[in-house]
């Protein structure tokens, strides 16, 4: 069964309607800008002492980064090459033997 349809509202009636929906929204825009005018006016509240000490503060170390594509390495322990695009770290490695230094021939 089908409900029936409201009969359509007269034209005068529609009109007065959402001249009073204009009004109250006008009403709230106006009392939403006084409000935000008066919070304007207020001094910015003045910290005392900070609420967090800077040695508690700890940054975190940037991700270490495949160099080929760049994208961060996950964690835990960095196998032979990257997860993502397969490149060999071994190709860039900057690690040098540990080894005893030989010493450089003089010339």
């Amino acid at each position: 069964m089908r409900t029936p349809r409201p009969s359509p509202a007269s034209a005068e009636d529609l009109h007065a309607r959402l001249s009073a929906r204009i009004t109250a929204l006008e009403d709230r825009v106006r009392r939403l800008e006084a409000r935000l005018a008066l919070e304007a006016r207020k001094p910015p509240p003045v910290r005392t002492r900070a609420s967090v000490s800077a040695a508690t503060v700890r940054t975190a170390r940037p991700r270490p980064r495949c160099p080929g594509c760049t994208l961060e390495l996950p964690r835990g322990r960095r196998g032979e090459s990257c997860v993502w695009c397969g490149f060999v770290f071994a190709a860039v490695s900057r690690r040098r033997a540990t080894g005893p230094k030989t010493p450089r021939k003089a010339r």
